[in-house]
């Protein structure tokens, strides 16, 4: 063992074997036990030369460092400290620095309040190793932005202090660090466009001034198109098919035998920024996607014995009692234990407004509570929890490209052969140059960019709507779809039923049967029962108490209410427990049954008291959407159910539906999927996801209603995070601008590249004329695929529900019954709205206001020429009156209502106000302003 001090604070020691290696036992015992000094900074282990290397926190000599490390044995440092796994960076070295109270192997290189950052060389260019520190980072509440670098080894994080603390990042990103699979090789140079802008420049130079400098920058060039040889290689020898790469090959090499370099340059350079774009925007929905759902606690109160302890989430598991507090987010899934509070679940369900939460209901992790305090028994922690999974699936939802082509891929495979031919064609009447020209116009360089860029854009407006997209091919193909298939039980009706009919026999009246029938059902949670609680609460009236309950699954349940034994439950049950149900009730049930309806009977001591008839309820807005996606252009809206063929035909005529199909098993709905897809349809199959598996894969596109509860394990496609019908239209509207926008980037490139091959036939344009032509126009391509993520950003894609209002369906249903009405009144045939039509499209004005034009217009005018009189402002209210004055609006109060929101709203709140005003001080019908 050698001793050296290299300078004041410090100490080395060499020539120890077990520090060639760092995570053996003997080896951390050893850091451990260095750091129960308390002066002992920081730690570096060095593989190679078996050496480590011990940083003191202030200035001492070498006898005060020798007593201070001789105070401590090795024995000593065994389990007294949390020491990190030490794992060896690429030149063999390990670092361990204090933070505080934790010892970590990531040193802190700035600590400001709220904002830190980190280096670690583990992260020194490994983008997929950043990746997983990234995928963690977006699940921690309290992080509110960060920034990992490959090209530094750094992370950069902006939190809030009072919900996370800085040691419980250092230990959160050691176990991240810990668990992530290791990346073994590094990133290729990713300076690509730094070193094409570069070569552009000096092929510039090259060719217009120093023509001795083409040589040089000639191989220059050939290595910043390597990337482009590799991608034609494996197009043509691994997929054996003809691709864009092949093309922008073959370009370079015919720029290099013509001497065009400075053309070549600028070709690498813009395929440089394509991809460099494409990578950016991937990372960036991929950020978004998850930042939807994924902010998790990292530490939870632990209740234990009635006292409660904060401990890190790691350490909570199923079984165990946390609490959660007023302003907290919940930790784990679980169920109250104990106590009321509202809870906050708009992030994680899409639900508008808190929900109220007691004993027994189910809550999930990283929802908020507002109000209150309760105990909630663990189900399902840590990555277990349904916010893990969600994050999970959005983390690999836009990877989904890798295996398929997407729709820009194949048009621009699609044009390589007609530009081929045209090349060829070329060379025989313009020779070389010309026919450079037209290769380099190959249509597909920009479109197999712009689409994929249009489409992670796409999928981010999805996440922020509420609508988990579990594979992206699905965005693609809802375009296309011409046929919804939709469930019907769970899906256009409720889980719940709705009491229609209460029947009484004999000497009970029908109050008396539903306070039996409540008092019977008050303690269970299935769907019956809530309805028949919900019809007697409307009596404003106390349940009674019950004892000696008996339940059988599937029959009934058997109570006693103070001495009176009542019994609810089917026809069945009421044979189970040997009471005589007379015939005439028989016939009652079997047309309720015929209805649809279901029967529960009620039994008093040993006679049926009556009965209630409960009838499936239809889901709010259900008539809407059927509307709307008629507006979308869905030619045929069919209904499958398992139920009887009256009630689902009745459902279908008052929905005004094309087809039915009743009395379906659940396995047997694949086989109808498959009818209409024969029939040459796509089919998007919506249900509720429970025995609807096999359909939900044969379809087209599959869509679930189950929400957040079966993320993880629902064969849908698409899964509504809540439990709303008219996402589907939303989702739709999606889907057609993402067409829309594909064609448009298609028409971008098109246009400029077909006239310069035109050019390059009759007006002898070269290759310079073709490159800037065809990367132009794929840079404003790339630009209109970057189109729907800034709609997205700024929330105006689509008519969002508000998240104010307490009612469910507040201005997407005013929309939809608006669109429904005008559809019925002009008996037009299916047309597709556009979204800019949908979102410029001010709310009508009314006729009262019109009335008040005049006056606005002659006491302006006279205010610009009389003191006193707010002349202006009153010209503007009669500007802005005069825009809105057509029932639909005019072109200019749309463009006031995109522009100027705000000021629009303020005239228009004045007058109405003002009109309000007046109809008061003047009661007289014939000197109201406003009907």
């Amino acid at each position: 063992m050698q001793i050296s001090y290299p300078c004041t604070g410090r100490v080395r020691v060499a020539g120890v074997s077990f520090l060639a290696n760092p995570e053996s036992s003997e080896c951390r015992r050893f850091v451990a036990a260095l750091f129960l000094v308390p002066d002992v900074r920081s730690v570096e282990i060095s593989t190679e030369k078996s050496a480590i290397e011990v940083s003191f926190d202030k200035p001492i000599s070498s006898n005060e460092i020798a007593i201070k490390l001789g105070s401590v044995s090795l024995q000593n440092g065994e389990g007294a400290l949390t020491i990190p796994c030490l794992k060896a960076d690429r030149n063999g070295c390990v670092g361990v620095f204090r933070q505080g109270t934790v010892v970590s192997t990531w040193e802190v290189a700035s600590d400001l309040p709220n904002r830190l950052r980190l280096r670690h060389p583990r992260l020194f260019k490994k983008k997929k190793l950043c990746q997983d520190v990234e995928r963690e980072l977006m699940t921690v509440l309290g992080v509110e932005r960060f920034k990992v670098s490959p090209v530094t080894g750094s992370v950069l994080i902006h939190y809030d202090a009072s919900a996370v603390a800085k040691e419980q990042l250092l230990e959160f990103l050691e176990e991240t660090l810990h668990q992530a699979e290791d990346q073994t090789s590094h990133d290729e140079n990713k300076r690509g466009l730094v070193l094409c802008t570069a070569t552009m420049a000096a092929a510039a130079v090259a060719q217009f001034a120093t023509p001795a400098l083409i040589i040089p920058v000639a191989g220059l060039l050939l290595y910043t198109v390597i990337p482009t040889f590799i991608g034609a290689r494996d197009t043509l020898f691994k997929e054996r098919r003809l691709g864009v790469d092949v093309l922008d090959a073959i370009v370079v090499v015919m720029c290099l035998v013509t001497y065009e370099i400075f053309a070549a340059a600028v070709l690498a350079w813009c395929l440089s920024l394509g991809r460099s774009l494409l990578d950016k925007a991937h990372e960036d929905s991929r950020r978004r996607l998850v930042n939807v759902f994924g902010k998790q606690p990292r530490s939870a109160w632990l209740y234990q014995d009635g006292v409660e302890t904060l401990v890190p989430l790691e350490r909570i598991k199923k079984g165990d009692v946390i609490a959660a507090h007023t302003g907290e987010a919940i930790a784990a899934d679980g169920i109250v234990y104990e106590g009321d509070a509202s809870v906050d679940q708009r992030a994680l369900t899409g639900e508008s407004v808190p929900v109220e939460k007691e004993v027994g209901s189910r809550v999930y992790a990283s929802t908020l509570v507002i109000g209150g305090r309760i105990l909630i028994t663990v189900e399902k922690a840590g990555k277990e929890t349904t916010t893990s999974k969600i994050s999970a699936i959005l983390n690999d939802t836009t990877a989904f490209r890798l295996t398929s082509q997407s729709k820009g891929e194949v048009l621009a495979d699609q044009a390589v052969i007609p530009t081929l031919a045209l090349a060829s064609l070329g060379f025989g009447t313009v020779g070389l140059q010309g026919a450079t020209a037209i290769i380099n116009c190959d249509f597909g360089t920009g479109i197999r960019m712009a689409a994929p860029l249009a489409l992670l854009s796409s999928l981010s407006a999805c996440s922020n709507r509420g609508i988990l997209v579990k594979d992206g091919r699905a965005l693609e193909q809802m375009g296309a779809v011409d046929t919804v298939l939709f469930d019907k039980t769970g899906t256009l009706t409720q889980e719940r039923p709705e009491v229609c009919k209460i029947l009484n026999f004999g000497k009970f009246t029908k109050e008396q049967v539903l306070t039996y029938a409540a008092a019977a059902e008050e303690r269970l949670e299935h769907p019956i029962a809530a309805a028949i609680v919900d019809k007697f609460r409307e009596l404003n009236q106390p349940l009674p108490a019950t004892d000696h309950s008996s339940y059988k699954v599937g029959y009934g349940i058997s109570v006693h209410v103070g001495k009176t034994h009542v019994r609810v439950g089917s026809s069945r049950f009421m044979m189970l427990e040997k009471i005589a149900v007379p015939e005439e009730i028989r016939q009652i049930e079997a047309e309720a049954h015929a209805e649809g309806h279901s029967m529960v009977f009620v039994a008093i001591n040993k006679t049926v008291a009556g009965a209630i008839e409960l009838a499936p309820q239809l889901r709010p807005g259900v008539r809407e959407v059927i509307a709307g996606l008629r507006e979308r252009g869905v030619t045929q809206i069919v209904i499958i159910s398992g139920d009887h063929d009256k009630p689902t035909r009745k459902l279908a005529e008052e929905l005004g539906v094309n087809r039915y199909f009743a009395e379906v098993l659940p396995e047997d709905k694949a086989r109808y999927v498959e009818l209409l897809q024969s029939e040459g349809r796509k089919v998007c199959f919506v249900g509720d996801g429970i025995n609807d598996s096999i359909a939900l894969k044969r379809a087209n596109v599959s869509v679930s209603l189950r929400g957040a509860t079966s993320v993880a394990t629902d064969t849908a496609q698409i899964v509504f995070m809540e439990c709303d019908l008219w996402k589907l239209c939303e989702f739709m509207d999606i889907s057609h601008q993402l067409e829309r926008n594909v064609k448009l980037s298609w028409q971008i490139i098109l246009a400029p590249n077909l006239f310069c091959i035109a050019g390059a036939f009759f007006m002898g344009f070269g290759v310079m004329a073709s490159v800037l032509a065809n990367n132009v126009a794929a840079l404003v391509a790339l630009a209109n695929g970057l189109r729907p993520r800034r709609i997205s950003a700024g929330g105006a894609l689509l008519p969002m529900r508000t998240q104010k209002t307490t009612q469910r369906f507040s201005l997407s249903s005013s929309l939809a019954k608006y669109l429904f009405k005008r559809r019925l009144a002009a008996l037009t045939a299916p047309k597709t709205q556009s979204l800019e039509q949908i979102q410029s499209t001010p709310p009508p004005v009314g006729k009262g206001p019109q009335k008040m034009s005049a006056f606005f217009f002659w006491t302006g005018s006279a205010g610009l020429l009389l003191p006193g009189v707010p002349g202006l402002p009153l010209l503007v209210i009669w500007f802005i009156l005069r825009a809105s004055k057509k029932p639909s609006g005019s072109a200019v109060d749309r463009w006031l209502y995109a522009k100027y929101p705000g000021i629009r709203s303020l005239a228009l709140n004045f007058v109405h106000n003002l009109m309000k005003d007046t109809n008061t001080r003047f009661p007289n019908p014939n000197q109201r302003l406003l009907n």
